[in-house]
């Protein structure tokens, strides 16, 4: 179970799928036929790296070149997105970390956050166990990480193409709110409770998306997951993958698009690579 764990709170910021499928190595694929006149391409992200591991490799620049608009999971231009997610983040009736973590637990949390990530804890109880446990990958990365999306979305401002989102903050929000407030406290505990096994996840996971390696990838989350969290993957990844097919496919008919997203939605029988596939698109890797 801690070990699930672990992977959860992994997921959180770099999202990737659970059911394999080996695929070639690359994070961007070209998406052609079914009738659509130009290409798009999907690209899998890892929400958060270090400044020295983000850098966008030229194939992603021609495929937004190519591409008309740039779409991510949220849009990111959107100048009210990050306080929306901010006040999305928070408890609103008042209930903070003393409510739900014994006096024990609260100090272990407290001291991790003031000791090792330098956060004065008592700004931030009430903040939702899950995005505490979240934000403890800071500490791991050992940076001050950059958003791939951010960078994506500067680029698409210096091409001046527009940028969309697949879903909305409330949608995204939705996820969280749905897990127990006692499993998203052990998740938060678990976090800090290992710190070599968590570390080791981290940068293993880094090394291989830099690789480009999804099956290596889903090899590594293959060692800590348990099926009895099968209903938590669901939420976070298929059913989204689901969701997001008949947008992709409206997208990809209306304009040639750049669509990027967490890696892990690529890969696996409900992945977007063999869901577009199914639906009569070529969808072929980009090197």
């Amino acid at each position: 179970m801690k070990k699930t764990y672990f992977t959860l709170i992994i997921l959180v910021s770099v999202t990737f799928l659970l059911n394999a499928q080996e695929l070639e190595k690359s994070l961007l694929w070209k998406v052609t036929g079914n009738g659509i006149d130009a290409p798009s391409y999907i690209f899998g992200t890892f929400h958060m790296l270090c400044p020295d591991d983000l850098v966008i490799p030229e194939k992603v620049e021609k495929a937004m070149e190519q591409s008309e608009q740039l779409v991510l999971e949220l849009d990111f231009d959107d100048p009210q997105i990050m306080l929306t997610i901010q006040q999305g983040m928070m408890f609103r009736d008042g209930t903070t970390a003393k409510d739900y973590l014994s006096e024990e637990e609260y100090k272990k949390v407290s001291d991790f956050f003031v000791n090792k990530m330098e956060l004065p804890f008592a700004a931030l109880v009430g903040i939702k166990p899950f995005f505490l446990s979240s934000m403890t990958i800071l500490y791991f990365l050992d940076c001050q990480p950059v958003s791939i999306e951010q960078k994506l979305t500067e680029l698409a401002g210096k091409q001046g193409i527009e940028v969309v989102g697949l879903e909305t903050v409330g949608e995204q929000l939705g996820f969280v709110d749905s897990i127990p407030l006692e499993d998203a406290a052990e998740m938060l505990l678990l976090s800090i409770d290992d710190e070599n096994e968590m570390q080791g996840m981290t940068d293993e996971l880094v090394a291989k998306y830099l690789e480009e390696d999804l099956l290596g990838l889903q090899v590594i989350l293959d060692r800590y997951m348990e099926e009895e969290y099968t209903e938590i993957n669901d939420n976070l990844l298929v059913n989204r993958n689901r969701d997001w097919i008949p947008k992709i496919m409206e997208i990809a008919g209306t304009q040639p698009s750049f669509i990027a997203f967490g890696a892990g939605h690529l890969t696996g029988e409900e992945g977007v690579i063999k869901l577009l596939r199914k639906e009569g698109y070529n969808v072929e890797p980009v090197y």
